[in-house]
């Protein structure tokens, strides 16, 4: 497996902290020293952003030698935002290895995760069911009779994820499929099986109300009736919850997004991409937001795209 091992990207703006803490977990690693890392740093917004920005650059400095196989920082000088940063990059490194392992910067993770991620790649390849797989999972309450070391979800773990380059390749990032999407009722329920917050998020996307890959992900990975695969047990726990982040994470969700990564394990049996109905409910409650607020946003979006024209 060695000789075969995805090369890791981790995105890192402006929090030296929390990148150092991602790169050290990252050092504890079985496979860290097989590794090909890319730290990929986004140029600042402005003048105070430059500070910031050659802190983080230091942090990246100090893992180019002795903890992974190879480490290549790419310093934008430029702001591209965290959308762009990640299709071009990974786009760069799926064209060059075929695959790719991608870290945000402000996760830990457990010794274990690069060879989970490996070992799925490597056994999912030529699964067309299969549209990625991911190192993180929201705390949820599984069967009590569910055994398997996976699960089968239609999200994207999108602070810790890796993907193929032929599914990589699938994503419309110009979603020109949406003005048939908008206003169908069956297409936005099925849409939000795995979330009802999603159908809503799309439709901000498209209004430019947020910039987000990872919706348009999912929205490729549902179109192609794909999946993602992650172990039940998180490798992955996420420290940007202290309001340095850019996509309003807050201490107040910690509670809710947060995992114990101590309880993860090291050898992992995959089988078949088959979602558990059970378990889909779950992330629908999770990820649960009312009707009344579904219907604000839906018709905020609404009352805004007919502002902007």
């Amino acid at each position: 497996m060695k000789n075969n091992l995805a090369p890791v990207i981790v995105f890192a703006y402006n929090r030296p902290a929390h990148l150092d803490n991602t790169l050290e977990s990252l050092t504890k690693n079985n496979l860290a020293t097989e590794s090909d890392i890319y730290i990929f740093i986004d140029g600042p917004k402005n003048e105070p952003g430059l500070i910031a920005n050659k802190k983080v650059l230091e942090t990246a400095e100090k893992y180019q030698s002795g903890f992974f196989k190879s480490c290549t920082i790419r310093n934008h000088s430029e702001n591209s935002g965290l959308a762009k940063s990640i299709i071009s990059g990974v786009t760069e490194l799926t064209e060059k290895y075929g695959k790719v392992i991608v870290c945000e910067d402000d996760i830990v993770t457990a010794p274990s995760y690069l060879k989970y991620m490996n070992n799925a790649l490597m056994y999912y390849a030529d699964d067309p069911k299969v549209f990625s797989v991911g190192g993180y999972i929201v705390p949820l309450s599984l069967p009590e009779n569910y055994k398997k070391d996976y699960i089968v979800t239609q999200r994207v773990s999108s602070v810790a994820w890796g993907i193929w380059k032929d599914r990589w390749d699938k994503i419309d990032w110009s979603m020109k499929d949406y003005p048939a999407f908008r206003f169908n009722p069956v297409r936005r329920k099925q849409f939000n099986k795995w979330g009802k917050d999603r159908s809503s998020m799309l439709d901000d996307q498209m209004n430019g109300r947020i910039n987000s890959w990872a919706i348009r992900f999912d929205y490729a990975m549902f179109n192609l009736d794909m999946y993602n695969v992650v172990p039940t047990k998180s490798l992955v726990k996420i420290g940007g919850f202290d309001g340095t982040g850019t996509h309003g994470r807050t201490k107040e969700e910690s509670t809710r997004f947060e995992n114990d990564i101590s309880l993860t394990f090291n050898t992992f049996n995959f089988g078949p991409a088959q979602p558990n109905e059970e378990i889909c409910s779950e992330f629908n409650r999770f990820y649960f937001s009312g009707f009344s607020s579904k219907c604000k946003r839906f018709f905020g979006n609404l009352l805004y795209r007919c502002i902007k024209k």
